[in-house]
């Protein structure tokens, strides 16, 4: 009996981590998407001297600047999206992504709808597809419009689940790694793409911040809460305070400490999980947009990477 109990926890575990990875992955191939987009958007106005090329801030963003320079010597525009998009050698491509979503659904199929598992099928079908076709850059924003859609299917195609805890360990995993996300683009905006503070508020400045708004698909959004005046602070109160932004790492930590109290399958793991969290979200609920730029804005968004980073691993730690 003990035994039997034992191999039912293990099964339990395998499904949940399952279901982590795959929101973390489809969430992980839609942020690849908008980063490209960003770049893409950016890349048809003229740079400054002395700017960094906005694709290096892409990569920089991603997270996989390190890999793509080791295998090509120049960054080029080309070759970052090709690296970004399809490049198996980089684990977070989309196609990576969507790859190993599949490869994880197909593990839990019974675990969720007929639905989504049909919207995560057709994604690596179309994929497929894609790959194998002569594309120029113009078909960038196809593609990213594309991943986008067919991410957002995904999870209109799982709103019908119980909400159970393999409910919540899915929607875990796509808050924690929407939060890293939803930081890294802040930072790179914030720090690599404008690297001199003389240009903050500039007319440069401000049409990053509406491109970075645009390709989050927040633009009206922003301009609803905020009146319409685009000001690099009251960017940073939207994606780091605002409650109703649901991009924003205050909306990410608040769904996290949800979806962790809705877990039923052990009380002591999600109070030691919240203890570790606790300073964070805090800190998003407490702090006003002022404080967090004298503090130093690039400081603040570091420490919630490390900090997401580390909620992640004890996630895993302590229930895969």
């Amino acid at each position: 009996r003990i035994h039997g109990f034992w191999r039912i926890d293990l099964m339990l575990s395998r499904t949940a981590e399952n279901l982590y990875w795959i929101s973390r992955y489809l969430e992980r191939a839609e942020s690849m998407a908008r980063l490209l987009d960003v770049g893409y958007r950016m890349s048809l106005f003229p740079s400054m001297k002395g700017f960094h090329s906005e694709w290096e801030s892409v990569l920089s963003a991603a997270g996989v600047k390190s890999g793509y320079l080791s295998k090509y010597d120049k960054i080029e525009q080309s070759k970052v999206q090709d690296y970004l998009f399809f490049d198996k050698d980089n684990p977070s491509s989309v196609f990576n992504c969507v790859l190993n979503a599949r490869n994880n659904a197909l593990v839990v199929r019974t675990s969720f709808t007929r639905e989504a598992w049909l919207a995560i099928n057709q994604t690596y079908r179309e994929i497929l597809e894609f790959k194998k076709e002569d594309y120029s850059l113009s078909d960038i924003p196809r593609f990213t419009e594309w991943t986008i859609q067919n991410v957002n299917m995904f999870r209109g195609a799982v709103s019908s689940l119980l909400r159970n805890d393999g409910y919540h360990f899915l929607f875990l995993g796509s808050f924690i790694e929407r939060a890293d996300n939803s930081a890294r683009l802040l930072d790179v905006k914030y720090y690599v793409l404008l690297p001199s503070s003389t240009h903050v508020g500039g007319n440069l400045d401000n049409l990053q911040w509406s491109v970075l708004l645009r390709s989050l698909s927040s633009f009206r959004a922003f301009r609803w809460a905020y009146d319409g005046d685009i000001t690099s602070s009251k960017i940073a109160d939207f994606f780091i305070l605002n409650n109703d932004c649901s991009r924003s790492l205050s909306f990410c930590v608040n769904k996290i400490v949800s979806h962790l109290n809705g877990l039923k399958c052990s009380s002591e793991k999600v109070s030691d999980i919240y203890n570790g969290l606790k300073n964070v979200h805090e800190s998003v609920q407490g702090n006003t947009i002022e404080s967090i730029i004298d503090k130093g804005l690039h400081e603040y968004v570091g420490d919630f990477i490390m900090n997401i980073n580390n909620l992640d691993q004890n996630i895993q730690k302590q229930f895969f």
